[in-house]
């Protein structure tokens, strides 16, 4: 970890202002001896994460840095372009949405666009939650095969509440249900009284992957305004799917051939 800190340090040398630097720069900015810093830039050099100018020697980001911060930046527009979707979603609706994201079997919420409605229920970004008792962490887990499930979820299977899947052969029905139906609901799990309904989004480009959903109370809610999220959601995502260019349909035959 200590070799991992040091680059970083180097790494982070450069900047806007100091497009490239020189191995006396990098001895300057960062206080290592000469001898550890010729080592940790010639490792960064070879690994693609620097280029060294071979007339003057300077170093500079290399390609592996670009192609993971054009990951990133792709990462970034998925989330805002949803964003920005699922604003006037809510707005239309007067209901709470979250975009987050898989960790393991749990679901990280990254954004959240407050609704209208006086009855709220917020989940601040940041918070974790297990993935098999949301509506958009179901809809996440149904794009991935079910191998990729299995090693997921824990050996032993966590204890949800009671309208959640109970054990691992529940679970797969339900997600198989997604595969099948393009739906993905909950109500009294995660949080009681409190019912959502979500699905997957992944880039085409770079095979990222957000969950996108709706919330609401379960009593506040009448089933006409449940169908109409059901709706404003399944037009969402139709055109977020054109925008990213969403690989819904590959991962869908690759999951019933069970292929990786």
């Amino acid at each position: 970890m200590s070799a991992l800190t040091n680059a970083i340090e180097i790494l982070r040398c450069f900047s806007s202002a100091r497009p490239d630097l020189s191995f006396a720069d990098v001895m300057a900015l960062t206080g290592k001896p000469k001898s550890s810093t010729s080592r940790l830039l010639r490792s960064l050099r070879d690994c693609g994460l620097l280029e060294q100018d071979p007339h003057t020697r300077r170093y500079r980001p290399g390609l592996l840095t670009f192609e993971l911060g054009r990951l990133h930046r792709a990462h970034d527009d998925l989330i805002s372009m949803a964003e920005r979707e699922l604003r006037e979603v809510c707005a239309r609706t007067g209901h709470t949405g979250y975009i987050a994201v898989l960790d393991g079997f749990e679901q990280v919420v990254l954004r959240i666009v407050p609704g209208s409605n006086p009855l709220r229920v917020v989940n601040p970004p940041g918070q974790r939650t297990p993935a098999l008792a949301t509506s958009n962490g179901r809809a996440m887990l149904a794009r991935l095969t079910d191998e990729d499930i299995r090693a997921r979820v824990p050996a032993t299977y966590p204890k949800l509440p009671r309208n959640s899947p109970q054990n691992f052969k529940q679970l797969m029905l339900r997600l198989n249900e997604i595969r099948g139906t393009g739906v993905s609901e909950a109500a009294d799990e995660s949080i009681e009284g409190v019912g959502s309904q979500g699905f997957a989004l992944k880039s085409g480009e770079t095979g990222e992957m957000i969950g996108i959903a709706v919330s609401y109370s379960v009593q506040a809610t009448t089933a006409a305004e449940r169908a109409n999220v059901r709706r404003e959601l399944a037009a969402m995502a139709a055109k977020l799917r054109r925008m990213t260019g969403d690989t819904l349909d590959q991962d869908t035959a690759r999951i019933r051939t069970g292929t990786r």
